[in-house]
């Protein structure tokens, strides 16, 4: 892998920065260790770095747009600690919280459900996505338990924002300024047993956003995730995209939640963007037929470490271009629409749901599988920067802070218009040399100049460069 310029000869490649050699060997073992431990964050209290954090949304530094979950609302304390671990040891900082007792049997709604799991967050420095959860087989319990009315989700909406948005009660209840919810979801994949009838599910979520919304307008609701476009090819979504249309397109839900599952067989994102989020969004807008540009969110993803791509470390080098795409996402106008992506599960060993998407090597203390430790490494390089360009038809995600440049190449066939060993890009007058990363790491350190820049880079994997500004 060498670094040249453009009609140039081919330049030697700078020997690989040991400082940068040393940071990853210690992100992958001793560091790793340290941040399940909470060693990291031992001098600063985690509670003091979601104070006076970055609004969530798309303009958001990376790691305020990942997560995970779930936050099980009654679980506290020793239940919860594998996830905190996880997330805390990836450096993302943000989880989905869910409950099952957010209302009571006559659908009143119960706030409170929440308030010991919300303490515990914010002491973990993770600011919650909450959802409140409700299934169609909720509708044959003894006794039944049917979806409820639009005031039944207005009162919920307004009860849950006004407790819970940032300095809402809960916070100065508890002396917690500026932290809170800002992303309220309800009804998780209501398209796979596709029992809630759909008049009934527009009016829950109308009446959820209606009801958020008359306490601050500012506060985004999203329909619970959609899996079907990726299961079953299903762009209406069993019908359920369609039903709420009009509450995308009117800006009562600010986006669309679909849940990615990568597999070899039914999901194969080696077969280029057929098989992406990217696809799916676009798939399901258009069978929604609106024309306003939504944003997107990915409370669930993964690639499953199943079948053909069982090799932890071929799950691993497929994660890196499933994270991109989910990160990567863009609306009609071709500017970032994703809002967050969480993969699923960071805590789980495979003793809850088996091995395909659990994220944890082990319990207790949490350990990272390769999937996770490339998000780790991810995060480290880019979590504080912002996406300041993307380029779909190319395969580029572009990010930038004070610190430098991370530009991620999605080098797949069907994933950029100009697969292969060679990269040529534009680079601000200030650059001087790339660290090539790939999944597993550096991998060298290549001169590069201000203006136009050929670099050869590994073909048929997505790979990262790290532009480092340059300080007096």
């Amino acid at each position: 892998m060498l670094g040249r310029d453009h009609g140039a000869a081919m330049s030697r490649p700078l020997a690989l920065s040991l400082a940068v050699r040393s940071w990853f060997d210690a992100l992958s073992l001793t560091a790793i260790a340290c941040l399940v431990a909470s060693c990291v964050f031992a001098a600063v209290p985690a509670a003091a770095q979601v104070k006076n954090a970055p609004a969530i949304g798309t303009d958001a530094p990376l790691r305020w747009r990942v997560g995970g979950g779930n936050i099980v609302s009654h679980l506290v304390g020793r239940e919860t600690a594998q996830l905190y671990a996880a997330l805390n040891g990836i450096g993302a900082k943000l989880g989905r919280m869910d409950s099952y007792g957010w209302r009571d049997l006559s659908r009143k709604p119960a706030p409170r459900d929440f308030d010991a799991a919300m303490r515990e967050a914010y002491m973990h420095g993770i600011t919650p996505i909450m959802l409140l959860e409700y299934e169609g087989s909720y509708q044959t319990l003894d006794p039944p338990q049917p979806i409820g009315s639009y005031a039944d989700w207005y009162a919920a909406g307004r009860a849950m924002a006004k407790r819970f948005r940032p300095d809402g009660d809960w916070g100065r209840e508890n002396g917690i300024e500026n932290f809170g919810v800002t992303v309220f979801t309800a009804i998780n994949e209501p398209d796979v047993q596709a029992t809630i009838p759909k008049d009934a599910y527009h009016d829950a979520l109308a009446g959820l956003a209606d009801g958020v919304h008359s306490i601050d307008k500012t506060l985004r609701v999203v329909p619970g995730g959609f899996a079907t476009c990726n299961s079953h090819g299903d762009a209406t979504l069993r019908g359920y995209g369609p039903a709420i249309a009009d509450l995308l397109a009117d800006g009562r839900l600010d986006g669309i939640d679909l849940h990615t599952y990568y597999n070899a067989r039914w999901f194969p994102l080696t077969r280029g963007q057929e098989f992406s989020a990217q696809s799916c969004f676009d798939r399901v807008k258009a069978a929604m037929k609106i024309s306003r540009d939504v944003n997107f969110y990915a409370t669930e993803f993964n690639v499953a470490r199943d079948d053909a791509w069982s090799d932890e470390t071929l799950a691993a080098k497929l994660f890196l271009t499933a994270f991109w795409d989910n990160v990567g996402v863009a609306g009609a106008n071709g500017r970032p629409a994703t809002v967050l992506a969480s993969p699923w599960n960071l805590a789980d060993t495979g003793r809850i749901e088996g091995p395909a998407y659990a994220m944890a090597a082990r319990e207790a203390p949490w350990a990272p599988d390769a999937r996770a430790r490339v998000l780790a490494m991810v995060l480290k390089l880019a979590g504080d920067k912002r996406i300041t360009s993307l380029d779909r038809v190319r395969g580029l995600v572009t990010l930038e802070d004070d610190d430098g440049i991370v530009i991620a190449w999605q080098n797949l066939p069907g994933w950029t218009d100009r697969p292969g060993k060679e990269l040529r890009i534009e680079l601000p007058a200030w650059a001087q040399r790339a660290e090539v990363w790939g999944f597993d790491g550096p991998r060298e350190t290549v001169p590069v100049h201000g203006g136009d820049n050929v670099i050869e880079l590994p073909a048929n994997e997505t790979i990262m460069l790290r532009i480092p500004r340059p300080h007096p």
